[in-house]
């Protein structure tokens, strides 16, 4: 894609996500035997959505066509996969988690606790900073009771998915901690084709997603990858809220800002309870 996405896609982590999409388009198309570099016929991509809807699940379907719509300026059919998705609860309990952490080096085990504490993505490390440096973008409406019922942290700004800031909460005992590891000079980092320039010197990215699921292997023989994390801050604070008064609508609004999403059908797939 080079520099198209700078034109199509605001989000450089989407731009890799349709750029691998594309990728997978050419690939198929290469099998017919066609001119690498085009002309691309509409039924074509159509063809390849329809054949893939046979052994794709949705999600994967839909950003497919969503990369080639964008890509090639066109409007393709959405087709429904014939591979059901199956929705499962990823959240951990405390015991499991504090086996997991058991199981990782001590960096490691730091940038893990601080997800789990505050609901970060793994990449979001990486554009952790002080909040007179970076604050929460300003053209959405905040709300003015989030961490409702947290007490002794500092609030700090990350950058998530889109380019969204928003205010996380660190307990404070955590945030000393990740004080210690600021870096003196500019660093850059690269993280999934991305490059960072972190305040904090902390395990984030596919590196530590990579190390929690060896860990989690290891502690529980299973993994739901380090997002399970996220999942079980979600549920943890759903009842922190409802314990306080909140409705569970509101608690989950409450829960979706907090953990950058903003809409609350995505976040109410995080409640689900394992069984």
């Amino acid at each position: 894609m080079g520099d198209a996405h700078r034109h199509l896609i605001r989000s450089r982590q989407t731009a890799v996500v349709y750029e691998d999409c594309v990728s997978n388009f050419l690939a198929f198309r290469s099998t017919g035997k066609v001119p690498a570099e085009g002309p691309f016929l509409r039924a074509e991509a159509d063809e390849f959505l329809f054949l893939n809807s046979l052994v794709w699940q949705q999600k994967t379907l839909d950003q497919h066509r969503q990369a080639l719509n964008k890509v090639l300026c066109i409007e393709l059919p959405r087709y429904r996969a014939s591979v059901p998705t199956f929705v499962r609860s990823r959240a951990y309990t405390n015991d499991e988690i504090n086996l997991i952490v058991s199981q990782m080096s001590q960096r490691h085990a730091l940038s893990a606790r601080l997800i789990s504490a505050t609901g970060m993505r793994a990449f979001e490390l990486l554009s952790l900073s002080d909040v007179d440096k970076c604050s929460p973008s300003p053209d959405r409406p905040w709300r003015s009771d989030l961490f409702s019922g947290l007490t002794n942290f500092v609030r700090c700004t990350t950058v998530g998915k889109g380019g969204l800031a928003r205010s996380v909460a660190i307990p404070k005992v955590m945030y000393e901690e990740i004080n210690q590891l600021r870096f003196v000079w500019p660093t850059i980092v690269s993280d999934r084709r991305k490059s960072y320039t972190p305040t904090f010197d902390l395990a984030a990215g596919q590196a530590l997603s990579l190390a929690f699921t060896r860990a989690s292997q290891k502690a529980l023989g299973f993994s739901f990858g380090i997002h399970g994390l996220r999942h079980s801050y979600v549920q943890r604070r759903l009842n922190e809220l409802q314990g306080q008064g909140f409705t569970f609508l509101e608690s989950l609004e409450v829960c979706a800002q907090e953990v950058g999403h903003f809409r609350k059908d995505i976040t109410l797939h995080y409640t689900t309870v394992r069984g």
